[in-house]
């Protein structure tokens, strides 16, 4: 399922009103101890094999010992790409997550999904009664453990988290859905499809 994992969901007005208008960002001071450490694994690690590559490419000794044992070439340019990928690889995610946002907005019968990130912009909408309901769903980590009110689609790419709490209240969730005029359902509809939804009384809304 194609749900982003923004941390801060930021909502403009009242959920238990049209339009409603949502912000998701990334917490930089959450994103700031995974960034500085793989800022220093790769100093520590990436840079000095960088520079080695360098130094062997410039080196006429280094290019006359490897293209003598091109196995050994093979197994340095391996190792090379192994640990550039682990290291880079998870750094630009961090970075990435740091400057992506997603704004929402939901008007005149329409979902509206503008997806920002360092290199493009994308730009969606789905009519709102081609959701099937809206559904709570508890989100575990290390950190924290949330609720989050999420706007269910049958295409898992499309569904959007609407409202983040530690505890959203059934009352408060119960007029988000009001609002929408679509009713509450079973938080496994975000993973399995296969079914049809269950009846709004089925669900339970902590």
């Amino acid at each position: 399922m194609q749900r982003r994992g923004f941390e801060v969901i930021e909502v403009s007005g009242d959920v238990g009103n049209l339009p409603i208008t949502i912000r998701q960002t990334n917490s930089k001071m959450a994103k700031l101890p995974g960034l500085l450490l793989m800022s220093t694994l790769a100093a520590l690690i990436v840079l000095p094999q960088l520079g080695f590559a360098v130094y062997a490419l410039t080196s006429a000794d280094v290019r006359s010992a490897l293209l003598s044992h091109p196995i050994m070439a093979v197994e340095l340019a391996l190792a090379l790409v192994f640990w550039v990928g682990l290291i880079i690889w998870p750094l630009r995610n961090i970075l990435i997550a740091l400057i992506s946002d997603r704004l929402v907005d939901i008007r005149d019968g329409t979902v509206k999904v503008v997806d920002r990130t360092p290199f493009s912009t994308t730009l969606w909408d789905m009519p709102l009664a081609s959701f099937e309901g809206v559904a709570l769903h508890t989100r575990t980590s290390l950190s924290v453990v949330r609720q989050e009110a999420v706007l269910v689609h049958p295409n898992k790419n499309r569904s959007v988290i609407l409202m983040a709490a530690e505890r959203i209240g059934g009352q408060e969730f119960d007029r988000l859905c009001q609002a929408l005029s679509l009713p509450i359902v079973p938080v496994g509809r975000l993973y399995d499809l296969s079914d049809k939804p269950r009846e709004r009384q089925n669900a339970v809304a902590a």
